[in-house]
């Protein structure tokens, strides 16, 4: 029996990779011996590919473009790259049992990027016959014309199931998609079982944790204002934690661009990195090696929200910064939207002072099983829908 897994598993932002892994993770516990096959949506064979030399500068040429202009860009450049992807993705989908396509904000129209990749998917999945559901995926409301039609080439599969991963994701489907069956459902996000899909991580007892993003990055792909993003905010939390006598080791997950960020942060710091109270972490390669960077942590602050799903999978008290609806969906969903900070004036000491509340909080037990309990529950509806498994069982 195999399952494909259409999503961003080599992405560079490993949380992506958090995603297909956990997926992937809780599919063959449901069914020992599955074969499991990732197909990259960007056309990645492996980590560190690269489908985009300077992702950022390319960002922010596009944002400075008509909107049509960059739609014909986009088409130009994806269509390349998806055409010499096309016969992996159908040579993987031969005699699969079901396809599912999710993780991550998948269902979003940043200049036709997902909209292109997700019709392209459908056309392969459609033409070998195989079931599909959408899994635990984000929507966002920017869905343009264009988008909605290459979206819309989801309905001409064998549709079983949409699961989304939170309640502003079904809003926006439903009234981006005018209803059209199946009706969709929650589906909590399968990073929550990084614990059980990684084990368990060396501990760095003592240690906080600081995931640093490119301001430019979050900016591009916020639907909203974004809290921490001003000048020096990231030194200055730092140095907040270190003035409540904590010891920070900065990361990120993995993107070129959030690695540049995260150097810079060396200079403006240097005099606590020399005294042992700061430390700078190479960037991951891999998403095991993320998860087990977070999980061995004390409690962390992150824009990113892998970042924050992992630290809360391990149980790790984290607080996140708000720049996207999906983070404070999030928060609310496993009871800490207190520790969700989203306005823009919040101030470094602010987020300092929330992150010792979190941590004298800790996480609530209940809330917290109940979550992963969920989480592996939406993983088995979705194989059911596609006839993988019987419903509720294995």
């Amino acid at each position: 029996m195999k399952l494909v897994i259409f999503g961003l598993g080599y992405s560079p932002n490993l949380g992506d990779g958090v995603i297909a892994d956990c997926m992937a993770h809780a599919a063959r516990d449901l069914v020992p011996g599955l074969q499991v096959v990732a197909v990259d949506l960007s056309g990645r064979g492996g980590f560190g590919a690269v489908t985009m030399a300077n992702r950022g500068r390319a960002l922010k040429i596009l944002s400075a473009m008509p909107r049509p202009l960059r739609h014909m860009l986009v088409r130009a450049k994806l269509g390349r790259m998806l055409d010499t992807a096309t016969p992996r993705w159908q040579e993987a989908c031969q005699g699969a049992g079901a396809a599912l396509i999710g993780g991550g904000q998948l269902l979003s129209d940043a200049d036709l990027n997902f909209p292109l990749k997700i019709a392209r998917a459908a056309k392969v999945a459609r033409e070998a016959g195989v079931p599909v559901a959408i899994h635990a995926a984000g929507v966002s409301r920017n869905w343009s014309r264009p988008g909605r039609a290459l979206f819309a080439e989801l309905f001409s599969t064998d549709l079983r199931a949409v699961g989304l991963r939170d309640a502003p994701s079904i809003a926006a489907w439903t009234e981006q998609t005018a209803g059209h069956p199946p009706a969709p459902g929650l589906a909590r996000d399968p990073g929550l079982l990084a614990a059980e899909c990684y084990g368990p991580a060396p501990r760095r007892e003592g240690w906080l944790g600081l995931c640093v993003t490119d301001p430019a990055i979050l900016g591009y792909h916020a639907d909203g204002a974004v809290a921490g993003a001003g000048p020096g905010f990231q030194a200055a939390l730092v140095r907040a934690l270190a003035e409540r006598g904590r010891k920070v080791l900065l990361f990120c997950n993995g993107a070129e661009e959030d690695g540049r960020a995260l150097a810079a942060l060396a200079a403006p710091l240097a005099d606590l990195v020399a005294r042992g109270r700061v430390e700078i972490a190479p960037p991951p390669e891999r998403p095991a090696q993320l998860a087990h960077l977070i999980g061995g942590l004390d409690g962390l602050v992150a824009h990113r929200l892998h970042a924050c799903i992992l630290g809360y999978a391990y149980g790790r008290p984290v607080v996140g910064l708000g720049w996207d609806r999906k983070v404070e969906s999030f928060f609310a969903s496993v009871g800490a939207a207190r520790f969700c900070l989203s306005d823009p004036a919040v101030t470094a000491a602010d987020a300092a002072d929330r992150l010792i509340e979190a941590l004298e909080t800790g996480i609530a037990a209940p809330a917290h099983a109940h979550a992963l309990t969920e989480a592996r529950q939406a993983v088995a509806a979705a194989m059911a829908a596609c006839g993988l498994i019987r419903p509720g069982g294995s």
